[in-house]
C-alpha cells in the first residue's frame, strides 16, 4: 500500500530524480530486525536494554513491550517504527534508569534553503497520563550520537494513544552540507513514559534548479542574474539548446571556486537557478555557465 501524505509546503517542478534528493520512508518494506538502508540507531544508557524495546519497526496491531492492552499503531500502511518506554529497564536486573534510545537517518546533502524533512509522529497516551518526549537533533559530522550538537526541538505529548501529529525539520542553515537526524528518546521513564511510534517521513530537498519555459532554445545563452546586486538570494537563467552535462559554478573575485550549483545532465531547455549566497560575504563574484562547447561568465555583487 503507497503511502500519502496530506500536508505540503512547496511544490517544485523538476526534471527527472537527478534533480532532487528527495526521499520518503514509511518503513513498509522494512522487517522488525533491521532498518532501513542507511539508518542506525543506539543505545546511550549506561547499561543493556531489550532489543525489541529499541526503536523497532512493526506491524499494525502487534503488542508492545512492557504494555499490556497497546497494539502498535501505524500514521498510513501497515508499519511504523517505534521506542518503548522499556528502554529505561537494565536488562541486568538493575533499577530502571534513564532511557536515551536514539534513531538516526540515512545521511542528507543539502541542496537548499527551502529542504525540510516532515515527519509524523504518535507520543504517549493508554489508560494514564503517561507522558513521552523525543528530541530533535541535526549532525554535520556522522551518525554517531556524540556528534549531533544541533538541538532542533523536543516534541511531547500524553495520547490520546496512537493519535498522529506532524512536525517539520527545516534546513536553511545547512544548505550545501550533509547532515543527519536524530530522534532521542530520552526519559526518566521512573515517571513517565509510554511508547513513541514514528511514521511516513518525507524529504523535500530541491537543488534549486526549475525548468522554465515549454519552448526549446535555439542557442545556448547565460543571462545577467537578477535581482544585481542582490542579498542573499539572487535568481540564475540559462537556456540549453542541445541535451547534455551541464555545470554552473561560482567563483570569487580571486578566481576560486566557491560552489558549483549544477553538475549534471539537462535536457535542453530553459532553466532558472535560485542561489542563496547567506554564507558567502559580500563582494563580487562570478558564475560560470559550462555546456560542451559553450562556456560564458558574467559578474554578481552580493551585497549584505
Amino acid at each position: 500500500m503507497k503511502k500519502y501524505f496530506l500536508f505540503s509546503l512547496f511544490i517544485f517542478l523538476f526534471i527527472g530524480s537527478a534533480n532532487s534528493q528527495n526521499w520518503t520512508e514509511g518503513f513498509e518494506t522494512t522487517d522488525t530486525l533491521t532498518l532501513p538502508a542507511g539508518w542506525s540507531k543506539y543505545n546511550r544508557a549506561n547499561f543493556p536494554i531489550d532489543p525489541a524495546t529499541h526503536w523497532n519497526v512493526r506491524d499494525t496491531g502487534k503488542h508492545l513491550p512492557g504494555l499490556s492492552t497497546a497494539l502498535s499503531k501505524s500514521h498510513s500502511g501497515r508499519r511504523a517504527i517505534g521506542v518503548s518506554w522499556w528502554a529505561s529497564v537494565d536488562t541486568n536486573g538493575v533499577n530502571s534508569g534513564i532511557a536515551d534510545a536514539w534513531l538516526v537517518t540515512k545521511r542528507i546533502h543539502v541542496w537548499n534553503a527551502n529542504a525540510f524533512l516532515s515527519y509524523w509522529y504518535a507520543a504517549g497516551g493508554g489508560s494514564a497520563p503517561y507522558r513521552d518526549s523525543v528530541q530533535i537533533w541535526v549532525s554535520t559530522v556522522d551518525s554517531l550520537p556524540q556528534n549531533f550538537t544541533h538541538y532542533v526541538q523536543t516534541i511531547s505529548g500524553i495520547g490520546p494513544y496512537g493519535t498522529f501529529l506532524q512536525e517539520l525539520v527545516t534546513f536553511e542553515n545547512y544548505v550545501g552540507q550533509n547532515v543527519w537526524v536524530g530522534f532521542r528518546y530520552y526519559m526518566n521513564c521512573a515517571i513517565d513514559g509510554y511508547f513513541v511510534h514514528l511514521d511516513d517521513l518525507e524529504l523535500d530537498n530541491p537543488i534549486g534548479i526549475t525548468p522554465i519555459g515549454t519552448e526549446i532554445p535555439k542557442r545556448f545563452d547565460l543571462k545577467q542574474n537578477y535581482p544585481n546586486p542582490f542579498n542573499p538570494v539572487t535568481n540564475i537563467e540559462f537556456d540549453i539548446s542541445k541535451s547534455g552535462n551541464v555545470t554552473l559554478i561560482i567563483y570569487n573575485s580571486m578566481g576560486q571556486e566557491v560552489a558549483t550549483l549544477v553538475n549534471q545532465d539537462l535536457k535542453a531547455g530553459s532553466y532558472k537557478y535560485d542561489f542563496n549566497a547567506s554564507k558567502l560575504a559580500s563582494g563580487s563574484y562570478y558564475y560560470r555557465l559550462i555546456a560542451g562547447d559553450y562556456v560564458k561568465t558574467n559578474k554578481m555583487i552580493l551585497v549584505k
